[in-house]
C-alpha cells in the first residue's frame, strides 16, 4: 500500500510583485542532490508567471528567484504563462505549460539543457476553433449531446477581432518512449 506523509507548505507568495496574488500548481523535478520547482506566480489581475526555486533533499530552500523565470513574450501568451510540467528525456529538459491570450487558453513548450536557459518552442496544441474541431469530430459520426452542453458557450460569434479555439491547456511529456 502506498504511505502518504504530509509535509506541510513548501512556498509561500512574497510581496514580489511577479507572485503578490500567490505561488501554486508546481512542477517538480529531482537532480542529483537538488530538487528544482518550477511554479505559478500570480501577480496583479491574475497576470502569471513561472517562478523558480531549488530545494535540498531535506526540502529546504537553496535558490529562489526573485524574477520569473518564464514570462509572457509572444502574443500568445500574453496574458500568462502558468501550471507548468516538466520531464526530462535524454539530455533535454521539456517544459510544458499554459499560454493563455486571455481568451485561449492553449498548451505551449520550453525546452533547456541547464534548467537555466529554456528556449521557448510555441504552441504545441492545434489551433482549431469550436466549429472547425465540431466539423472534424463529426466526419466519425454524431457528437455527443455533452459536446453542446458544455462548450455552446464558447461558439462565438465570427465577427469578433480574436479567434476561441477548442484546445486543450493541459499538455505533458512521458518520460520513456
Amino acid at each position: 500500500m502506498l504511505q502518504i506523509k504530509k509535509e506541510g507548505i513548501i512556498l509561500e507568495k512574497r510581496a514580489l510583485g511577479f507572485e503578490k496574488e500567490g505561488v501554486l500548481n508546481p512542477a517538480v523535478i529531482a537532480d542529483g542532490e537538488d530538487i528544482h520547482i518550477f511554479y505559478r506566480a500570480v501577480g496583479k489581475d491574475n497576470y502569471s508567471t513561472i517562478g523558480y526555486c531549488k530545494l535540498n533533499l531535506l526540502q529546504e530552500v537553496k535558490t529562489r528567484l526573485d524574477v520569473p523565470l518564464l514570462f509572457p513574450q509572444f502574443d500568445y501568451e500574453k496574458q500568462g504563462v502558468e501550471d507548468p510540467r516538466i520531464v526530462k528525456i535524454e539530455d533535454l529538459y521539456y517544459l510544458t505549460y499554459t499560454a493563455n491570450d486571455g481568451l485561449n487558453a492553449m498548451g505551449a513548450l520550453a525546452t533547456s539543457k541547464d534548467l537555466v536557459t529554456w528556449e521557448k518552442r510555441g504552441l504545441i496544441v492545434p489551433e482549431y476553433s469550436y466549429e472547425e474541431f465540431q466539423h472534424l469530430a463529426e466526419t466519425r459520426g454524431e457528437l455527443n449531446e455533452k459536446y453542446f452542453r458544455f462548450n455552446a458557450k464558447y461558439i462565438l460569434p465570427k465577427n469578433l477581432e480574436k479567434k476561441h479555439y477548442y484546445g486543450t491547456k493541459i499538455s505533458f511529456f512521458f518520460q520513456e518512449k
